[in-house]
């Protein structure tokens, strides 16, 4: 007597050959992110001074020269972007569709690094921790991405971790003449660039940890980790250019998002549920952490809780490694064997590019532009001003005052977003000193010779400059106050 044949629908068909539902939820975020992407103001308040840089490198004004006389501050006038090429494309995205570009930009750069952080932990990766992964990678970006240079790092990021979970797991390096060219391109952009020799580095002493000091890939990878800090010094700046990071560092402490991360924030959101994740599966796993993934895992998970600037990359960097992890746990094989599409695969790619359409749509349609939290009303009494303005501005203002307030000279300011520029003993006197009206704030004062003020309303100085200095009020919207010293030019 025959036997009956089975057929798909059997209850013991292998499950990988029927649809997956997990892939819908991929497919959800993959058109949502960009969507959200598309919606809403101009959200980075520097935007503006970047594309001021990119404006006058546009203009012919040699990199190294950008962004020279724009700040009263008594400090050496000596700035070189380290981020000029993003700075010349927003710039450029500006002159073609207006200030929408950087939406557009905004919308560009989520899908993109949607794509990469799709292709290192959903392609050939076990379904239901790819999309763990991708689902928390994706929510990150959502809350983070803005108008900003450091795109491109969130865009490379899961790639970066792919390549540390590749040469911990199997001792693969990514080729030298990938990386080298690559590095050039991204330390010209934005300086996340170190994240890649960090995750080398790291990578390669896991594997030492688990397979001893014969181990020549993690030598090589230590190597390849030193010729990207060769590749970052081809830019206009040289050698400086690489080691911008240990100059900006220093002038930090008074910068939000430099601070230490707190868990229970909102923005950590996703940061959160992925640690849960891998801690879960080492404590539930069939098989114990070696001593090198910890090792791996603990480095890149305390870099992104350095600060919140670190949050969104170390949290990308973390994603394809925690799906290695998961799955192991969860007793799936990874690489995933190469077996036919689940139905649903297909309707997530596509379903992100729909997103991509729209979320250009809204940015191109988008309206204000310009966030209402902007004091557009004051800015404009400045660029009104008959004579040029010395003008006390607190630092978030900073960008709208150079771009809408006339530009430089007419308007000098006393701080603007460039940190590294200012230092932070300046930054500290300014921030902590001047604007808090503090013992010793009018020495500063005295050497900036301000004509005029931007100021937050609830600034100690502002009451001070009216009280002590009789500077006269000139109007008040939203937050801030527009002040005017007594014999100020140019005020009518």
């Amino acid at each position: 007597m025959s036997q009956p044949t089975a057929t798909a629908s059997a209850p013991d068909a292998p499950r990988a050959a029927r649809p997956v539902p997990w892939l819908a939820l991929a497919a959800v975020v993959a058109l949502l992110a960009p969507l959200r992407a598309g919606m809403g103001p101009i959200r980075d308040i520097d935007s503006y001074w970047h594309l001021l840089v990119g404006q006058e490198i546009l203009a012919g004004t040699p990199v190294a020269e950008a962004g020279r006389g724009w700040s009263m501050a008594p400090v050496a006038d000596t700035w070189v972007s380290a981020q000029w090429l993003a700075e010349v494309v927003l710039a450029r995205l500006e002159s073609l569709v207006g200030l929408q570009g950087l939406l557009v930009y905004r919308v560009v750069g989520l899908t993109a690094a949607l794509a990469v952080l799709a292709g290192v932990t959903l392609v050939r990766r076990p379904v239901r921790p790819g999309v763990l992964a991708f689902t928390l990678g994706a929510l990150m970006l959502s809350i983070t991405s803005q108008e900003r240079s450091q795109n491109l790092t969130f865009l490379l990021a899961p790639l970066v971790g792919w390549w540390a979970e590749r040469l911990w797991r199997e001792g693969r390096l990514p080729r030298w003449w990938l990386v080298l060219p690559l590095v050039v391109v991204w330390a010209n952009w934005h300086g996340g660039w170190v994240i890649l020799p960090l995750a080398l580095v790291v990578a390669a002493l896991a594997r030492l940890l688990d397979h001893g000091l014969r181990d020549r890939t993690a030598g090589y990878a230590v190597l390849l980790a030193a010729g990207t800090f060769v590749a970052a010094a081809v830019s206009p700046s040289g050698v400086a250019n690489a080691l911008a990071v240990v100059r900006f560092s220093s002038s930090t402490a008074q910068i939000l998002e430099w601070q230490p991360v707190t868990f229970w924030d909102w923005s950590a959101i996703a940061f959160v549920p992925l640690l849960l994740a891998i801690v879960i599966a080492w404590a539930r796993g069939r098989v114990r952490p070696s001593r090198g993934e910890l090792l791996l895992v603990l480095v890149l998970a305390a870099f992104a809780t350095l600060a919140w600037r670190n949050l969104a990359p170390g949290t990308l960097m973390l994603a394809p490694i925690t799906v290695g992890i998961v799955a192991r746990a969860m007793g799936e094989p990874d690489p995933a064997p190469a077996l036919p599409r689940p139905r649903l695969w297909r309707t997530a790619w596509a379903a992100g590019a729909l997103g991509l359409v729209l979320g250009v749509v809204l940015a191109t349609t988008q309206t204000p532009v310009v966030d209402t939290d902007v004091p557009v009303s004051l800015i404009a009494r400045i660029e009104a001003a008959s004579a040029p303005q010395r003008v006390l501005d607190t630092y978030n203002v900073s960008g709208p005052l150079l771009w809408f307030g006339g530009r430089p000279p007419h308007v000098l300011v006393g701080i603007d977003g460039r940190a590294d520029r200012y230092g932070g003993d300046y930054l500290r006197r300014y921030q902590s000193g001047l604007l808090a009206a503090r013992p010793g704030w009018q020495q500063l004062y005295d050497e900036l010779a301000p004509t005029s003020a931007l100021l937050l309303q609830d600034e100690p100085l502002a009451g001070v400059l009216v009280d002590e200095k009789g500077w006269v009020e000139v109007a008040r919207e939203g937050d801030y106050v527009l002040l005017r010293a007594p014999d100020a030019p140019g005020w009518s």
